[in-house]
């Protein structure tokens, strides 16, 4: 088998079901169709274990467009196990609902492939087309419910900011490729460091670049979007959404502010700094005045984003591997810590038809549903980075890389908007239990 089919085996195993799924949806019944979200998850399982067996070796493939090395396998297994949980979490609903059709299975399927090239991309060509996959399956998902109002409002803003923020990437990658002559990441690096190459053309690809991934994971003063698309989307998209893009978005940025552009960190890292900074405020200052859970929890990405942000300022500053690892760290505590959160509102959905996401139906639920509320309140206080849940030690070893790169007052900023974030998630604890 040529490495070029190895390096794709899990993408082609959720290309081929995604398509038996849409082939074999018309032809079943509306309740035939509630084991269909088994298949995808089915096939999310075995694309992981492919991924896992296939880690031994490190390679290019397709002409060195992608690479399948530790990086990519890690970020790879994270967005299957995403996907799969979001398919877990979405049948009993879209079921209740009325919108149970194999198309939303295929379209978790088809965003994941796209996610999965964004990670494992070295060419700006494969990037983008691992984007745009990613970027047109998320809009139809965030309208999936096309009868609700609010649904297709989310779906719109959600389309045009995004094709937005394609356009700032792709003008900033044109320049990159302009100014060096190559789509390889390598080869622009090397063209970048060695020169020479003109400053001011390549200091405004910086900002297209940063400003177009800016808009990708929600970063202020570019976040507008995010609670509206969360509260507006089916309650297990808003799940996927709010984590699967993130994760892939910030594998690519961390190729491209390192491989690319490690050399121009006196460019890109105080303009990342002004970033993170105005993402842990709004973050932290809008979350505490949201009544809707969903938009709570859209605020409170928002502010993770910011804590993100500065390990990747950390990497570039010092040039230690150590905020590297504290991202992928980082990222896989909050991918799990937000699906169950999202995962918990949905099972009250389910359970209860006149829940509309508010903080106030939260009141009494630990004594009508104490596992729920219980699991709620877990997930909470780990989003808290309250010990020893895996989000303290998430911020702990993140706070940890930006102190060692030399940023001890970013990790002061960071701990003291973790304290005021503190207050909304332990609100939805006192609502649970207090009220």
């Amino acid at each position: 088998m040529s490495r070029d089919i190895i390096a794709i085996m899990p993408e082609l195993m959720l290309i081929a079901t995604a398509v038996v799924i849409l082939l074999v949806d018309p032809l079943l019944p509306a309740d035939g169709r509630r084991g269909l979200s088994w298949l995808g998850i089915f096939a999310c399982i075995t694309a992981a274990l492919s991924t896992w067996f296939s880690r031994g070796e490190e390679f290019t493939a397709f002409s060195h467009g992608i690479a399948l090395d530790k990086y990519s396998v890690f970020f790879k297994i994270l967005l299957l196990g995403v996907a799969a949980m979001a398919m877990l979490i979405s049948e009993k609903h879209l079921f209740l609902k009325r919108r149970l059709l194999g198309d939303y299975y295929a379209l978790i399927l088809f965003a994941t492939i796209g996610m999965m090239v964004m990670a494992e991309a070295i060419d700006l060509i494969t990037f983008f087309v691992g984007l745009e996959l990613m970027a047109l399956s998320s809009y139809l998902l965030a309208g999936f419910f096309r009868y609700q109002e609010k649904s297709i409002e989310a779906a719109m803003k959600y389309f045009l900011t995004g094709a937005f923020a394609s356009n700032f990437i792709l003008m900033g990658m044109a320049l990159l490729y302009g100014l060096s002559g190559s789509t390889n990441y390598k080869e622009i690096g090397d063209a970048v460091k060695l020169g020479p190459i003109p400053e001011g053309p390549l200091v405004i690809a910086i900002i297209f670049i940063l400003a177009g991934f800016a808009f990708k994971v929600s970063a202020a003063p570019f976040h507008n979007w995010a609670p509206d698309v969360y509260q507006g989307s089916p309650t297990p998209a808003a799940a996927f959404l709010s984590v699967g893009p993130k994760v892939a978005a910030f594998a690519a940025i961390l190729k491209f502010f390192t491989i690319m552009l490690g050399s121009q960190s006196k460019t890109w890292v105080p303009l990342m700094i002004a970033l993170s900074i105005a993402t842990m405020i709004v973050g932290a200052t809008m979350a505490l005045v949201q009544k809707d859970l969903k938009r709570l929890l859209g605020f409170s990405s928002i502010g993770h984003v910011g804590y993100l942000l500065l390990a990747v300022v950390a990497t570039g500053y010092s040039g230690h591997i150590i905020g590297m690892a504290a991202v992928l760290f980082y990222l896989a505590a909050y991918a799990f810590m937000n699906m169950g959160a999202f995962g918990v509102l949905v099972h009250l959905a389910n359970h209860n038809a006149r829940f509309n996401d508010s903080l106030d139906d939260l009141a009494g639920l630990g004594k009508r549903h104490p596992w729920a509320a219980g699991v709620m309140t877990l997930f909470m206080l780990s989003l808290t980075g309250v010990p020893p849940a895996a989000g303290f030690l998430a911020k702990f070893y993140l706070f940890s890389a930006v102190v060692d790169a030399g940023l001890a007052w970013l990790a002061v900023a960071g701990a003291l908007f973790s304290l005021v974030s503190a207050f909304f998630y332990l609100r939805v604890i006192v609502f649970m239990y207090m009220r």
